[in-house]
């Protein structure tokens, strides 16, 4: 593998909470709140209202509950250095498809890294298709620890411009 400068493309951090995930719900309460201010007066509206936002409370809470210690812990773990770095090419390429499960996976090295395009993960899951930097024959430098891939850096004058 050839040495020079690296580009971190991906790194656990605060911009890789799941927060599109965490605003879902917030959908039902938002609507809910709506129901309940301006068609108080009219029963069902009332009742579709308070049932909307209760329901949207509790999956946000949920959500919150398992989402949260998740992203705390693997923050932790990768800040604490408990990372396994390995570096070279990208082999063994199979990108997400289009349709139908979103599974990506390559190995580097000898370890082999897959992950669900569409997941809640914190860890790096980002395909092609969804503008992630992955490509068969990358020259590549990933952190990672058990199943979380942690940071991925890319050889710089591999990046197009």
């Amino acid at each position: 593998m050839p040495d020079g400068d690296f580009k971190t493309v991906f790194e656990l951090g605060l911009g890789s909470f799941p927060w599109a995930a965490l605003s879902h719900p917030l959908i039902f309460i938002a609507v809910g709140i709506l129901f309940i201010r301006f068609l108080k007066n009219k029963r069902p509206y009332l009742v579709m209202g308070f049932t909307g936002a209760s329901i949207g409370s509790i999956f946000f809470l949920l959500l919150l509950i398992t989402d949260v210690p998740k992203f705390v812990g693997s923050l932790h773990e990768y800040s604490s250095g408990k990372s396994v770095v390995v570096a070279g090419i990208v082999q063994d390429y199979h990108p997400a498809p289009a349709n139908g499960p979103s599974v990506e996976s390559f190995s580097v090295h000898g370890v082999l890294f897959a992950y669900d395009a569409y997941s809640d993960s914190p860890c790096f899951h980002n395909s092609p298709l969804h503008s992630g930097p992955i490509r068969a024959g990358l020259s590549v430098r990933i952190h990672y620890y058990e199943e979380c891939i942690q940071r991925v850096e890319v050889l710089q004058n591999a990046l197009p411009r």
